[in-house]
């Protein structure tokens, strides 16, 4: 190490290590530390603003600033008022003495040899300054911000390192110094293990200094490493290389290491037929009529769906009408659906906003937003810089927050983002047949408002993949108003021709023309593999799609299949940086396998609105066929892998998407504990945001896979059964939950329980429960007294349904009374409701509508949907009552469109037969009988026994 007496020294290879003249600098925070640590590594002036977000991005503002002034007094103190320089906007270290690791192993690397220091110099320099990986065991406890900037650092100083190395071990071996040059290509190679780059280096050297016997050693720890981290033989020029030092050939060059790091991206200039380099023939006609819709869409919003089967060229053509948007200067957001992900909430809804947020003006197209819709819109992704949400926003973090805010904030948000002058936003979703609920939901409330918001929704789907609720969907889609449908049908003979002609030339034989145009039937998916493939290709292995892509596969090299498989491992957009980390291959290998596989048309640029570059597959066949070529063993190291790097991003902490894909990869992986717990997240966030059948699933996923958390599981998984309207699957989940916890059975369970029976009619049962909550002799902690609370009204409303009028107004009273002494809003207000359906029933008019007005004003549409749209019902039948008809239709109508972002079935069920008789009695028969059909469906979907009707449940329109 390069000693100072006099100085500031910074270490971040390795654990941080900050020493002043000499001796350690003493602070009392981590958080200063961290400070030295950004300055270091960032090499400029930081805005305080910007460095008290990174240090407490849980804290206004005001707090944040105040901590950060507090923090560098101490640090200052600390350096005796030396090296760093702080005004009233900046914080910056100074130049004269100051030293950091980094900047001397890079100044040691680009030295002169004139100027460099001795060899025996140089490897010690390099050795001893790199410690080990970038900032090893710091991280802020509180403050995930600084963690994100650390892992992504991590990365950049890592490939910063190696390059040094590269270059002082490159140095001391043209010196003719091959023992300092394998000591530092070892240090390298200890950065990175699986760089087989690196290895080859470190073989040739060791050929090259004479010592065969530990040559061989190396090749052979080169292969045991990467069989047993991604059980891969060496690529053929590592075993090439081996082979001649075995042999006895001289080695007399050791390979340079190349420096590339960078993806050209969609720069690549293809040198063979691609896919994507074929023209767009036979579909004249659908293009221009999504280019007709997309300039309609300009002051009102449209949905255009491109349908067709497997191959037809869907995202052919939706690329062609983005093209044609692009060149008009309007934005297109893309986003896709993949058949492993359809149980991620919003996984496609999320992909749109991340590309949307990308560009440096996303923050001002969001200005206009309220506070309060970025809060919700900050619950299903990271906002950029400049978006201030505030503490609003991590205060309603509820479980129990409704979707009536989230899926207005996106709706808000999407066309703010992909909107132009004078153009309308395009977003595309392709492959929406493998969606998930929680995204074809919010399509469903988006496509019914489009009004206002000037874009075209483009979406892409196959019928023959979908299931039912994927089937309603589209029927709800091709429902609505100005909706266009594209069916795509197989190209003919003379678009087969002119195809053809485009790949092969004017020269084309008509014969094999007319031989392609059979064997495909006009499929352009068939068309393009075989026009890839070439003329030379014999027509036998024509026969079939997939024989033709796994024959294109096969000429790949071995690196390209390699990081082809950890592609299709990933099984979505991937970036360089996740299939370099999961295929375990350097930079520069990584880098050449996707210009082979860009040009070979295997895969494509996805369409992104920043400058960071995303790939996908050309067709999910060809993912699939990578896929299965794998091998089990490789599979399992791949997801392992993925499984590592997704963990690795603090944002998973509140991320449901990237939970939810963490949670298939550690199951792909074999790592049933991990994935037991990564489901268990998954579903919390899912149910978090009111996705509700994914978190379901997740839940049982997670108790499948053995997670030890049985009691808490099961009364998940039992409410959200109960919010979808399975109540016979609800009651075989609390009463597993019930029999978990032993002798004493948490109050929750048994209310929950209660609750369930009353909606189905079973009072007895119901109040069983009910009286086992009310009747428990313990002190009482706040939260019991709650569940006490909640108890009663459910009490009052078992006595209300069974025509106990008395009862029920004596149990409604005792939990208003001891709502109103722990100031509890929500209890309070359940209390009047059931008051008012009491006086209601009782005839007491005025009464009923005094209480229920009491119950709406209490309850919180946003915190507690449901007792808000419950409020609203009841009062609606008051109104009715009143004779104040158009009142409660208009009341019973706002009620609607609210419960249907909650996802309660047997609520919208009893809300939308109320309003059927309120139409029918205002003499609006036609809407009546719509209203009616759709609670008779809804109705017909609660309870859950499949095929038996409960007529206690169809009686439930009011609690």
């Amino acid at each position: 190490m390069n000693a100072r007496t006099r100085g500031l020294d910074i270490r971040v290879l390795g654990p941080l290590d900050v020493s002043a003249d000499g001796a350690p600098i003493v602070v009392d925070t981590r958080k200063a530390l961290a400070i030295l640590a950004i300055l270091a590594v960032e090499q400029r002036a930081l805005a305080r603003e910007e460095l008290a977000a990174l240090l407490w991005p849980e804290s206004d503002d005001e707090s944040a600033r105040g901590a950060l002034r507090r923090t560098l007094s101490v640090l200052r103190a600390a350096l005796a008022d030396r090296w760093l320089r702080v005004d009233r906007m900046s914080v910056a270290l100074g130049i004269d003495g100051v030293s950091v690791d980094l900047d001397e192993l890079e100044r040691a690397a680009a030295a002169s040899p004139e100027t460099s220091p001795t060899a025996g110099s140089t490897v010690a320099l390099g050795v001893d300054l790199v410690r080990g990986p970038f900032l090893t065991g710091f991280s802020l406890r509180d403050s995930s911000a600084f963690d994100d900037w650390r892992a992504t650092r991590a990365t950049l100083v890592e490939r910063r390192v190696k390059l040094a190395l590269d270059r002082l071990a490159a140095a001391a071996a043209d010196a003719g110094d091959l023992g300092s040059a394998i000591r530092i290509a070892e240090h390298r190679l200890s950065v990175d293990t699986l760089d087989e780059p690196a290895h080859r280096h470190l073989i040739a050297l060791h050929a090259q200094a004479g010592d065969r016997p530990a040559a061989i050693r190396q090749y052979r720890a080169c292969v045991a490493i990467l069989e047993r981290e991604l059980s891969v033989p060496p690529l053929a020029e590592t075993t090439e290389l081996y082979e001649s030092i075995r042999d006895g050939a001289p080695v007399t060059v050791p390979p340079r290491l190349p420096e590339r790091t960078a993806v050209s991206g969609a720069r690549i200039a293809p040198d063979s037929i691609s896919p994507g380099r074929l023209p767009l023939v036979g579909r004249d006609d659908e293009l221009a009529t999504l280019i007709e819709a997309h300039r309609s869409a300009s002051s009102a919003g449209r949905v255009a769906v491109i349908e067709g089967e497997a191959g037809i060229g869907k995202t052919r053509l939706g690329d062609a009408l983005a093209s044609v948007v692009m060149a008009s200067g309007g934005r297109v957001l893309t986003a896709r659906a993949f058949q492993t992900e359809a149980a991620i909430p919003y996984g496609p809804i999320v992909d749109l906003l991340r590309e949307g947020l990308t560009p440096p003006d996303a923050a001002a197209r969001l200005s206009s937003m309220p506070a309060a819709s970025l809060a919700e819109l900050d619950r299903l992704v990271a906002l950029p810089a400049g978006v201030i949400v505030g503490n609003a926003g991590r205060a309603s973090v509820d479980p129990d927050v409704g979707r009536i805010r989230l899926l207005e904030a996106v709706a808000t948000a999407l066309p703010a983002l992909a909107s132009s002058p004078g153009s309308p936003g395009l977003l595309r979703i392709d492959d929406l047949q493998w969606a998930d609920e929680a995204t074809r939901e919010f399509l469903g409330y988006l496509l019914r408002r489009l009004a206002g918001r000037p874009m075209l929704v483009q979406l892409a789907w196959r019928r023959e993949d979908m299931d039912p609720r994927a089937e309603a969907f589209a029927s709800l889609v091709e429902a609505i108003p100005e909706s266009l449908t594209v069916r795509l049908r197989r190209l003919d003979y003379e678009a087969i021709r002119a195809l053809v002609t485009a790949a092969w030339g004017p020269g084309s034989d008509s014969s094999t023309i007319e031989t392609l145009a059979a064997e495909s039937e006009g499929l352009p998916l068939y068309l393009v593999e075989a026009l890839t493939a070439g003329p030379e290709c014999d027509a036998p292995a024509r026969r079939g799609i997939r024989a033709m892509m796994q024959e294109r596969l096969g000429r790949l090299s071995q690196t390209a299949t390699q990081v082809l498989g950890a592609a299709a491992a990933i099984g979505r957009s991937f970036d360089l940086e996740i299939v370099r980390v999961a295929s375990g291959r350097s930079d520069a290998e990584v880098v050449d396998a996707l210009d082979e596989l860009l040009r070979r048309g295997i895969v494509r640029e996805a369409t992104t609105a920043g400058d960071a570059a995303r790939y996908d597959f050309a067709h999910a066949l060809l993912r699939d066929e990578a896929y299965g070529s794998t091998s089990l063993a490789r599979r399992r190291l791949l997801h392992g892998r993925i499984a590592d790097q997704l963990r690795a991003d603090s944002m998973l902490a509140r991320d449901a998407t990237h939970l939810a894909q963490l949670a298939h990869h550690e199951r792909a992986a074999g790592r049933e504990a991990a994935a037991a717990e990564a489901f268990r997240a998954a579903g919390s966030e899912a149910r978090r945001v009111y996705a509700n059948r994914e978190a379901l699933e997740h839940l049982e996923m997670a108790l499948a896979l053995g997670h030890p958390e049985t009691t808490g599981l099961q009364l998940a998984i039992g409410e959200l059964r109960t919010t979808i309207g399975d109540y016979a699957g609800a009651i075989i989940a609390l009463e597993a939950a019930a029999a978990s916890a032993g002798a004493a059975v948490p109050g929750a369970i048994e209310l929950q329980l209660g609750r369930i029976h009353a909606r189905r009619g079973d009072l007895a049962v119901a109040a069983s429960h009910l009286d086992a909550v009310i009747d428990a002799d313990h002190d009482r902690a706040l939260d019991d007294r709650r569940i006490l609370t909640a108890a009663l009204v459910e009490r009052a409303f078992v006595s209300y349904r069974a025509r106990d009028l008395d009862a029920a107004w004596a149990s409604a009273v005792e939990a208003r009374s001891l709502a109103e002494l722990d100031d509890e809003r929500s209890g309070a207000g359940a209390a009047h409701r059931l008051l008012g359906l009491v006086a209601l029933e009782q005839g007491n008019l005025t009464a009923a509508h005094l209480e229920l007005e009491r119950s709406l004003a209490l309850a919180d549409p946003d915190l507690d949907p449901q007792a808000a749209i419950a409020a609203g019902n009841a009062l609606a039948l008051v109104e009715a009552s009143l004779g104040d008809r158009d009142a409660a239709i208009g009341r019973l109508e706002s009620a609607l469109e609210a419960c249907r972002r909650t996802g309660d079935l047997h609520l919208e069920a009893a809300v939308e037969n109320n309003l059927a008789d309120q139409l029918h009695a205002a003499g609006r028969a036609d809407e009546a009988m719509d209203h009616l059909k759709r609670a008779v469906a809804l109705f017909a979907e609660v309870g859950g026994r499949p095929g038996e009707l409960e007529p206690e449940i169809w009686k439930l329109v009011a609690w």
